[in-house]
């Protein structure tokens, strides 16, 4: 049988090593997809294949550098290559493959966006008092359909529901640890805001989802999810309700009824978000509540289950998850941008008072 080896240099990963990938075991089609995923990777981009030419970004080394500068108005601003935190736990890896023991390595080859840091600049810091929720400075997320992740053995993530990129920071750990019993309570924190292309009020634009904050268990139904869609902020319980039809969904913000969609499809506002939530699948235990920008008054209370017995551990991540950029004709799937700002969780508000209050000091 012959063997044909490919030595690949994953430059995405924290620990760049490389390693030798016997692809005889796989099938035409995958080897196929092997080395054209390759030839993306050495290019330097994915997912040009699902977009068209006339749309791809022409340079990659200014482009989300020239959004922040343009929508601060500071000229020649740089974003500072560096992942976002949660704070009050450590991050880690983007979006990437899930292990599948032997298998694991040979999945990282085919992935591009994988473990690796952040180096086009879809993830940065940008240093403006002025322009910060809080503090001296704050975070821009940018979920490029071009950087999707084409995998394979697991999912095309580039054709998941209409065409997904991850770009998110995630808890380090495989678990977030204070969501990971059954009754176990955490309170966490984002401040966002709306930048471009994210708020769309038009029935072709209401297949498009830009989640900014969520907690992923085993599976696909998610315990929660904070979320742009159709010109609104949503949130969400998935295990709850009509689970075939997304769970349950409370309207935390509607920015077309309150006519604060601007002409960059953002909003001028920033939003700060408070979750209180006990993770359990019980009905006299589960708990999760919503407060708005620093407002006494709850928009969202509820009591009852928010997992199943079996899949209580999720992991937390914020950024930008986008969904339905398929449904794009024109270049906004490419910049579709988000800030945020003192992203946090603890195990009690007042924890959670102190990480916010400490933050840029």
């Amino acid at each position: 049988m012959k063997k044909l080896l490919g030595i690949i240099v994953l430059g995405l990963l924290f620990c760049s090593f490389s390693f030798a990938i016997n692809l005889s075991e796989f099938s035409k089609e995958e080897q196929i997809q092997y080395k054209q995923i390759k030839k993306l990777k050495e290019e330097g981009v994915t997912g040009k294949r699902y977009i068209d030419e006339e749309f791809w970004i022409k340079d990659k080394e200014n482009f989300y550098h020239n959004i922040a500068a343009f929508h601060t108005g500071i000229e020649g601003l740089r974003l500072e290559n560096k992942r976002m935190p949660i704070l009050g736990i450590k991050v880690g890896h983007n979006w990437g493959w899930k292990p599948k023991g032997e298998k694991l390595r040979e999945q990282a080859a085919f992935s591009v966006i994988g473990n690796g840091t952040i180096e086009n600049g879809e993830m940065g810091m940008i240093k403006s008092k002025k322009h910060a929720w809080h503090g001296k400075e704050f975070y821009q997320i940018t979920g490029s359909y071009e950087n999707c992740n084409p995998q394979y053995w697991d999912w095309n993530e580039c054709t998941h529901v209409r065409g997904s990129v991850h770009n998110e920071s995630r808890d380090k750990k495989r678990w977030t640890t204070y969501l990971s019993k059954d009754g176990s309570e955490a309170w966490m924190h984002i401040a966002t805001k709306p930048v471009r292309n994210i708020l769309y009020s038009t029935y072709n634009d209401r297949r498009r989802n830009f989640h900014i904050m969520q907690c992923h268990p085993k599976g696909d139904t998610i315990n929660f999810m904070i979320t742009y869609r159709a010109g609104k902020l949503f949130a969400n319980l998935q295990f709850v309700g009509d689970v075939n039809n997304g769970g349950t969904y409370w309207v935390l913000k509607d920015f077309v009824k309150d006519n604060k969609i601007n002409k960059h499809k953002g909003a001028d506002e920033w939003t700060s978000i408070t979750i209180q939530m006990v993770n359990s699948s019980k009905n006299d235990k589960g708990m999760f509540n919503v407060w708005l920008d620093g407002n006494e008054k709850p928009v969202v209370e509820y009591k009852g289950f928010t997992a199943t017995k079996n899949r209580i551990n999720c992991f937390l991540a914020a950024g930008i998850y986008v969904n339905g950029a398929q449904s794009a004709k024109d270049s906004t799937s490419q910049d579709a941008t988000v800030w945020a700002d003192a992203i946090a969780v603890a195990k009690t508000k007042k924890k959670l008072d102190i990480l916010i209050k400490k933050k840029d000091k």
